[in-house]
């Protein structure tokens, strides 16, 4: 069978390859990196920040489609939002310059801290900004990919 559209042209094969959207990833526990890692390298190209200096300096140098936020990081459940150390301050940072620079992709970020009274705020305050801001608690997958469930069938975030 002749490869040739009526006119004589080649026929022409082309795959396109998607690039993957970007995520930074912002935590501090070993456990929800990994699962993160797991969940989401098939679809995304994710970039791992473990404390608010490396989330800052990311997000000023590159543009990212997603970020997907702690609040609580040096290892503690509860940390007061009022900490440079907490993921409160990416919002402060993006607050004192203003909101987010024209000309610079809007990412969708995801607050995904167990502190919901923190998350909440982290949302409020990105959305009195004009971005997209969602809390979305972190499901935990098993080493498999797979999710797990407490024993009411609830997913475990």
């Amino acid at each position: 069978m002749d490869n040739t559209f009526a006119l004589g042209c080649p026929l022409l094969l082309v795959f396109e390859r998607k690039e993957k959207k970007k995520m930074l990833f912002l935590d501090d526990r070993t456990r929800r990196i990994h699962s993160a890692l797991r969940q989401f390298s098939d679809k995304w190209d994710v970039t791992i920040a473990t404390n608010v200096k490396e989330t800052l300096r990311l997000l000023v140098r590159q543009d990212f489609d997603e970020v997907r936020l702690d609040h609580d990081l040096r290892g503690v459940d509860f940390e007061n939002p009022d900490s440079p150390e907490a993921g409160m301050e990416v919002v402060r940072y993006i607050e004192k310059c203003g909101g987010w620079p024209g000309g610079k992709r809007k990412p969708i970020f995801r607050i995904h801290s167990s502190n919901l009274f923190a998350a909440h705020m982290m949302v409020i305050r990105l959305q009195a900004l004009g971005l997209y801001a969602f809390y979305e608690p972190f499901q935990y997958d098993d080493e498999e990919g797979h999710m797990k469930y407490d024993e009411e069938g609830l997913p475990i975030r």
